[in-house]
């Protein structure tokens, strides 16, 4: 998997990003979710065909298609290979990570991913703030990414 930098990206924003995966995600509770995710009904066809194809790729493992959840396990290649994708030069990046109670950040969760796998080194600024995984409608996540949309457009 290559990524290649688009020139016109130059500021991104991590919202409660699991750049390691989450801990849900191979647990009974991402399993479950995984059951019950509904694709449209021409998209599910094709995929439970492709699902059925019992040949083996060039590599011997036998086909199968990820879900978003799978992809998210902190063992799946896609996630680790996404962690190990360092930012591209000249991108300014900022972190916004939500972490639940008033106990240590870096033992912390929101619910969803854990800090440890929010946070990455190298981003311009981290916020924590005390809030579940759905962060984005909250006021201090709302601020922030105001207060670095403005420091982009150059308005202090």
């Amino acid at each position: 998997m290559f990524f290649k930098a688009q020139p016109y990206v130059t500021r991104v924003i991590f919202i409660a990003t699991p750049h390691r995966g989450s801990f849900l995600a191979g647990n009974y509770v991402g399993k479950l979710g995984n059951k019950l995710i509904n694709l449209p009904g021409g998209l599910a066809k094709t995929a439970e065909g492709l699902a059925k194809v019992r040949e083996s790729t060039v590599m011997g493992a036998p086909l199968v298609i990820p879900t978003a959840l799978d992809n998210m396990d902190p063992s799946q290649p896609f996630i680790k290979t996404l962690s190990a994708t360092p930012i591209a030069p000249g991108v300014h990046a900022h972190s916004i990570i939500p972490v639940k109670g008033s106990g240590p950040v870096e033992d912390g969760d929101d619910g969803v991913v854990e800090y440890q796998s929010a946070h990455i080194d190298g981003v311009e600024s981290e916020l924590i703030v005390r809030s579940g995984h759905s962060t984005q409608a909250t006021p201090a996540t709302i601020e922030e990414v105001r207060r670095i949309l403005y420091e982009h457009a150059g308005i202090h």
